[in-house]
């Protein structure tokens, strides 16, 4: 376990440390092929090689094969990855969740220069319900975040690309779309009746019940929502969201949709 965990930290801070194999292979006086096999768990670095890699690395030795916690980033980051490695499937989103519930909390806090006390005495996200929370949101020129209900989104600020004409005109036919109140009752009304299993689909009278609308408002809404239909055995139409946008705007439109689906 310790030799997975050696091999492991080896290719992750070499790529933290932004080097190729090559130039960590002549930084040890290594061949290429052996930092190759050490990255591909064929076989771990001699014993008198690890003093020269974790001072390359700049950490100690006990940190480099996972003897020792470290709290620097790469260690974190590596304890992060063995958590979801071990963790059963269902528990991955939650997780992630939980531990984006905390990035939220400590971006908010310190991208606001210490104007936003952190009290580091409430894990909010070790709750039950991490979700009962309201809105919050930080914009700093490094990056934003914003924690709405059940969805957190991050933006890295030095990473923003500015979108080219092709895809401004896709956001603007997108949201065109959307700027309906009944296109939005139906789209979030079908994803609450689907979200919890992807292999169901509704019928349309089922989606006119639940959101109060007509079934020929309905099917208008319908056709400017992605969705997938397939029919019942009786030749009933049913639809879903499609795959890939099942989670379209929940951020963007979080809180609007509040006031849409309660008015």
């Amino acid at each position: 376990m310790e030799n997975i965990k050696l091999n492991d930290q080896i290719a992750f801070l070499r790529r933290q440390k932004g080097l190729t194999q090559e130039e960590l292979a002549r930084a040890l006086g290594v061949t290429n092929q052996a930092v190759s096999k050490w990255e591909s768990f064929q076989c771990c670095p001699d014993i008198a090689l690890l003093p020269d890699i974790a001072k390359l690395f700049d950490v100690s030795i006990d940190e480099l094969i996972g003897y020792k916690s470290a709290d620097t980033f790469e260690n974190v980051y590596l304890k992060i990855k063995s958590l979801f490695t071990q963790s059963p499937a269902e528990s991955v989103f939650e997780n992630a969740f939980r531990l984006s519930v905390l990035l939220h909390e400590a971006a908010c806090t310190q991208g606001y220069k210490g104007y936003a006390p952190w009290d580091t005495n409430k894990n909010y996200g070790m709750e039950e319900y991490p979700h009962k929370w309201g809105f919050s949101a930080c914009s700093e020129p490094e990056g934003n975040t914003i924690y709405s209900g059940n969805g957190i989104f991050i933006a890295n600020g030095k990473s923003y690309q500015t979108p080219d004409i092709s895809q401004i005109r896709d956001l603007y036919l997108a949201l065109e779309r959307l700027a309906d109140k009944n296109v939005l009752r139906v789209l979030y009304t079908l994803y609450e009746m689907t979200v919890n299993n992807f292999d169901l689909y509704v019928s349309l009278p089922d989606i006119a019940s639940k959101c109060n609308l007509s079934e020929t408002d309905v099917t208008t809404a319908l056709e400017n929502i992605p969705i997938t239909i397939k029919e019942s055995e009786n030749e009933e139409p049913l639809y879903r969201i499609e795959g890939s946008y099942t989670d379209i705007s929940l951020m963007v439109f979080k809180e609007q949709s509040q006031m849409i689906l309660t008015a």
